[in-house]
């Protein structure tokens, strides 16, 4: 007998191996897989999650710290604010110090030499301005609270100015302290500024600016059409031939007229006036200055912008979780699908063999 007739012979026959050997054949594939898929499923995830999950902490710690301490040089600039018509410039803590004996003799034809320390602006020449000054100050004793308050008040006769309140407190103990508020002439606010604060040291100073020109001459306009109108009614009203009911119109509309006029002349004096005159506060006080705490230091800036920079690392982390968290899921759903296939294509071909 041939070759290829053997082989015909083998499978027209098609014979089958013996049960006890395709179940040994079986079990050695089972042996063989198990240990396989056990690494699979339980050393490769558990090692893979121990070292990961550590090293990007510490990578997010490192990098949290090191953008932090890069960006710990910059301080913020200070920043001045300036809108429209009011301007506002305050000076708290001012280091300028002086007292009421080494100040000398306060006069309004010679500034104090402290002129540029207390950093006034003048007011603009030509302009109705509401300006408006606010300082604290500080006096070593209730004898020089009473000394200072006594110089400011002559300071303020001297410059054309009156008080508009005077209020001390000089208690048997403890601290003491006066709330003078007094109006001068624009033109000589800053001598008043200059000449206060060489009275003690200055622990706060505000400044507001208010511009008022365009309120009067607003009011002004209004006037000069009112007067006009006024004129022309009266000049009707004159007319003998006049209906009736057109002369009580316009006796009704004269009075109305009559009346706006005066309340915006009222209403335009007290303006011009409040243009005219400055407003200082000065506050004195004997209590001790607090100490200003230490700036931070660059560590502690790096600290805080760290602590911000790992924040916001927290955050994109649980953002990119959400965003790719479902992607994840079904990717880790076919590749256990495509595992099972596998095994049940295996378990099919065992079972043919």
């Amino acid at each position: 007998m041939s070759s290829s007739e053997l082989q015909e012979q083998i499978r027209i026959s098609r014979p089958t191996a013996p049960t006890d050997l395709r179940l040994r054949v079986r079990a050695l594939a089972a042996d063989e897989r198990q240990p396989r898929l056990a690494a699979l499923t339980r050393l490769r995830p558990r090692r893979l999650a121990l070292v990961a999950a550590p090293a990007f902490a510490v990578l997010a710690v490192a990098a949290a710290g090191a953008i932090g301490l890069a960006r710990s040089g910059s301080t913020p600039s200070d920043t001045s604010a300036a809108g429209g018509a009011a301007t506002r410039l305050q000076y708290p803590d001012t280091a300028t110090t002086g007292s009421a004996e080494d100040a000398g003799p306060l006069n309004a034809a010679t500034p104090s030499a402290k002129s540029t320390q207390s950093g006034a602006p003048a007011p603009t020449p030509g302009r109705l301005q509401r300006y408006q000054a606010s300082l604290r100050l500080r006096v070593e004793s209730a004898d020089d609270l009473s000394d200072a308050t006594q110089r400011a008040l002559r300071l303020t006769q001297q410059l054309g100015g009156f008080v508009v309140s005077l209020r001390t407190n000089v208690p048997e103990e403890g601290t003491s302290g006066a709330d003078l508020v007094v109006r001068v002439p624009r033109a000589q606010v800053q001598q008043a500024i200059v000449g206060f604060s060489g009275l003690g040291t200055i622990l706060s100073q505000q400044i507001d600016v208010e511009d008022l020109q365009q309120q009067v001459d607003g009011m002004s306009d209004r006037i000069a059409v009112l007067t006009a109108e006024i004129a022309r009614i009266q000049r009707q009203l004159k007319n003998p031939n006049l209906p009736f009911e057109t002369r009580a119109r316009l006796s009704a509309i004269l009075a109305a007229d009559r009346r706006e006029l005066r309340e915006l002349r009222t209403t335009k004096a007290q303006t011009v006036r409040e243009g005219e005159l400055a407003t200082v506060s000065l506050g004195l006080t004997t209590e001790e200055r607090s100490q200003a705490a230490p700036p931070p230091s660059r560590i502690d800036r790096g600290l805080d912008r760290a602590g911000d920079v790992l924040a916001w690392e927290i955050s994109a982390a649980l953002l990119l979780l959400v965003a790719v968290g479902p992607l994840v899921i079904l990717a880790v759903l076919l590749w256990f699908g495509a595992r099972l296939f596998r095994r049940r294509a295996d378990e099919r071909l065992l079972e043919r063999a």
